[in-house]
């Protein structure tokens, strides 16, 4: 009985080493496993309608500042948005928005020419970078000038399903 035991223990350590490679072979024949991602229900995946929406709306603004129409630029922004010129002070609202550009209108006519580059969804927002050329007609007889710079609009789906700007940026280039 004392040798039946004895020799136990002795064949232990084996039975382990030999359980290793084993349990290896059983989990190399075994297909993995694949987790299930849970789909976010809120996540909405872009579709070319929206793109072609979001453009829409660049062309609508375009037509709106060289039309010098305050009401049709205010009217593709949230009530919420947030306007952010160079060198100046955030200009917040839907109507901040539309009195500032009317107050720009009142002394230059535009012509704005805007390019998108790069379009980018995340579920209810979108964003929207490009170049622009603005020539600038002063009423006052002054001399006409032009400027490039870059742009980016922070899109935000609203509730009915309509894309407006949220946060409206751009810088001149030097």
């Amino acid at each position: 009985m004392i040798m039946k035991h004895a020799s136990s223990k002795r064949e232990r350590p084996l039975l382990a080493l030999a359980a290793v490679p084993l349990a290896a072979l059983f989990l190399l024949a075994c297909p993995p496993v694949e987790e299930e991602v849970a789909e976010d229900p809120n996540a909405v995946e872009p579709s070319i309608g929206d793109e072609d929406a979001l453009n829409s709306l660049i062309a609508d603004y375009m037509v709106a500042m060289n039309s010098s129409d305050a009401d049709g630029v205010a009217v593709l922004y949230a009530a919420d948005a947030v306007r952010m010129p160079p060198d100046a002070l955030p200009i917040r609202g839907r109507e901040s928005i539309r009195q500032n550009v009317a107050d720009a209108f009142e002394v230059s006519d535009l012509n704005v020419q805007m390019q998108v580059q790069e379009t980018e969804f995340s579920g209810e927002l979108a964003y929207v970078r490009g170049t622009f050329l603005v020539t600038v007609t002063p009423k006052d007889g002054s001399p006409v000038t032009e400027s490039e710079g870059n742009w980016m609009r922070l899109m935000r789906r609203e509730p009915d399903g309509q894309w407006l700007v949220a946060y409206s940026l751009w810088n001149l280039q030097s």
